[in-house]
């Protein structure tokens, strides 16, 4: 399976640095053939400001930073892949709720 587009927030990508940047270029052209390459975050598990979203992974970066994606099925078009979240360790704790 191939041909799926993958979108990054751009407000997102520009806060990252340049070794997170390189890396979600990298797993963007991985996204594309695997859009189920990161982590699934169980649905009780998913932060309140993307429980409308379809579903919710994770990417690690370097740096100890993540990325946010979700998988949107579009019936007759591509899947859509979209990087909704990037920040640090520090941060991703802080919106999961974990000490």
């Amino acid at each position: 399976m191939a041909g799926h587009d993958v979108e990054v927030d751009a407000e997102e990508f520009t806060a990252a640095g340049p070794d997170q940047r390189k890396k979600l270029r990298e797993h963007g052209a991985r996204l594309s053939v695997d859009p189920l390459l990161g982590d699934r975050i169980p649905r009780d598990r998913v932060p309140r400001e993307f429980r409308k979203l379809p579903n919710l992974f994770r990417l690690e970066l370097p740096g100890a930073w993540r990325a946010l994606y979700t998988v949107a099925t579009r019936p007759g078009r591509t899947d859509l892949i979209r990087i909704v979240w990037i920040g640090s360790h520090k941060r991703y704790d802080r919106l999961f709720g974990y000490s």
